[in-house]
């Protein structure tokens, strides 16, 4: 089984002030760097990476650029589109949105925010991507980085779990999660958000 390399973002300014950030270009700050120089050596040093693919997102640019120069980037590895509720405070959301932030920390299908995307949206995206890595010529193991949201959505999707159990994930920035994986779409959970790398 080839294995699938996910990783989350280094951290952002707005990851600390808790701000939404979904399709807003935002940028690592110092530490997010350093915890993706800390992701990279882990990375080269432990994986065979054949492909690599990230989120077309500055700060998901800016993670894998120091893990590796040649990767692909996409727009379906993106994070869901917030819409009017992007770089918004969560905690004023909820005050103003009590009921539709209810829904989001749910996972409900019915949950979509002004403008924005529903997890619906976001695992049409997934499986649209995962179809890409069906390509029986190629060997190695796949790199993925890519935002929180995404990878929740990933993950249940490789996994072929309902989407209610997206809200049972949570990813640390920089955190590695390993999946084993084949062309029939069986797929193993092998490693799940390990940050042992970042001390």
């Amino acid at each position: 089984m080839r294995k699938i390399i996910l990783v989350r973002h280094g951290q952002t300014n707005s990851n600390i002030a808790g701000t939404t950030q979904g399709h807003t270009d935002t940028s690592l700050n110092e530490t997010g760097i350093v915890q993706a120089q800390k992701t990279g050596e882990y990375i080269r040093k432990n994986y065979d990476i054949s492909e690599s693919w990230s989120s077309d997102l500055t700060r998901c640019q800016m993670t894998i650029n120091q893990i590796t120069k040649k990767f692909t980037t996409t727009k379906l590895l993106r994070e869901m589109s917030f819409g009017n509720w992007e770089n918004k405070k969560f905690q004023v959301l909820k005050k103003q949105f009590p009921e539709l932030t209810k829904k989001f920390v749910q996972g409900s299908e019915k949950f979509k925010a002004p403008k924005g995307e529903s997890f619906q949206d976001m695992a049409d995206r997934s499986i649209r991507f995962i179809s890409k890595l069906n390509d029986e010529d190629n060997q190695g193991d796949y790199l993925i980085v890519t935002h929180g949201g995404l990878l929740r959505i990933l993950i249940i999707s490789f996994l072929n779990m309902p989407m209610k159990n997206s809200v049972n994930f949570y990813f640390d920035n920089c955190s590695i999660t390993e999946i084993a994986y084949d062309l029939s779409n069986n797929s193993l959970l092998t490693k799940l958000n390990a940050t042992e790398h970042l001390k």
